[in-house]
């Protein structure tokens, strides 16, 4: 079979890793695996894997990609695009109804359908939701139930697993005491309140309990620069360890005894699993997805959004109870390998792909 993937661009985010992760997997299944987006880091990588790019620049024009993805569908016998993002999904659609009508569409919703722009998106030939959260939006707006399926996005366990061994030396390197209780809060900072810095800035300056707990960022965006002032504001240099983007998030977790996630909204919760699944304890607001993969007292805590005392509360009690982090921990790394497994994605995605050809 051959499958197309087509996203906007291919740096660093949760979709575009997502895809960079699945193209390489789905190829190594057997099939014939195109990418088509604007371009980016990961391009650069999926193409040293052997991977065939095609640049499309999609933010531009979704209408005159749809005229260009028509000429790489029919060259390289495309059975199936898999779009990802809306704007690639719209594209991948137009390409459809206005030029090459057996395509197969399948769209992965990394978002929810909140806009109407997005809503003829709901004629793709199927959806994937990211959560049941997102499928029942989905059906909100309109779509067919049997049309939309809930896959969801797949972690390595294999990479993101303990390293409790790189704890010393990297509590070394990042400056954080061998004692203190850390958290970790891993996310691309678009600002202060989208992903919850704020939050846990405000529980490590006004909380009693905090005065001694250590926060790991780890992430990069438009908001750094209002990170760092946040930091110097509240008096916070010593006990919040600032390291940019890296891509070696799974090791850096080891530094930490919990990882947390205070966001406004998440479809999933993508670096809250990533984390879990490296046996630590997640901490994180009752939003979108996230209960789905977040059990409260079984794997960690669900706090109701924007409930700060109670966040801090939970994350006291973890720090106050090594057993109780540590059992949470093993629950939480049972629950990412059991339920959001790579290679439970890849299968159900795999299977997606042959019913969709056969229909």
């Amino acid at each position: 079979m051959n499958i197309l993937f087509l996203i906007p661009r291919l740096n660093i985010g949760g979709a575009e890793t997502h895809v960079a992760d699945l193209a390489p997997l789905v190829k190594k299944a057997g099939h014939n695996v195109h990418l088509a987006s604007g371009g980016g880091i990961l391009a650069q990588k999926l193409k040293a894997q052997g991977l065939p790019h095609h640049f499309l620049p999609i933010r531009l024009s979704s209408d005159f990609c749809a005229f260009l993805l028509q000429f790489i569908v029919k060259k390289y016998h495309i059975d199936i695009v898999h779009a990802h993002s809306a704007a690639a999904g719209l594209t991948a659609l137009k390409c459809k109804e206005r030029y090459t009508p057996s395509l197969k569409v399948i769209y992965t919703a990394h978002g929810l359908f909140g806009r109407k722009k997005e809503l003829p998106l709901l004629r793709c030939n199927k959806i994937v939701a990211v959560s049941q959260c997102v499928r029942d939006v989905a059906l909100e707006n309109g779509c067919e139930a049997q049309k939309v399926c809930v896959i969801y996005n797949g972690i390595d366990i294999n990479r993101f697993c303990p390293h409790e061994n790189l704890r010393e030396s990297l509590r070394t390197a990042f400056d954080i005491p061998p004692a203190a209780f850390c958290l970790a809060l891993v996310a691309r900072i678009k600002n202060l309140r989208n992903k919850g810095h704020q939050v846990i800035l405000n529980i490590l300056a006004q909380k009693k309990c905090a005065k001694d707990w250590h926060l790991l960022v780890i992430g990069s965006g438009k908001g750094s620069h209002a990170l760092k002032q946040q930091i110097k504001k509240l008096d916070l240099k010593k006990r919040v360890h600032f390291i940019g983007h890296r891509t070696d998030v799974a090791d850096c977790l080891a530094a930490a005894d919990v990882v947390t996630l205070p966001s406004r909204f998440e479809t999933f919760g993508l670096s809250l699993a990533e984390g879990m699944a490296t046996q630590k304890p997640g901490v994180a607001f009752a939003v979108g997805g996230i209960g789905e993969m977040l059990k409260d007292g079984k794997n960690g805590f669900l706090i109701p959004y924007g409930d700060e005392k109670t966040f801090s509360q939970k994350l006291n009690l973890l720090a106050e109870d090594e057993n109780l982090r540590y059992n949470l921990g093993l629950a939480a790394r049972q629950s990412i390998a059991e339920n959001f497994s790579m290679d439970k994605m890849l299968a159900a995605l795999l299977h997606l792909y042959e019913k969709i050809k056969r229909a």
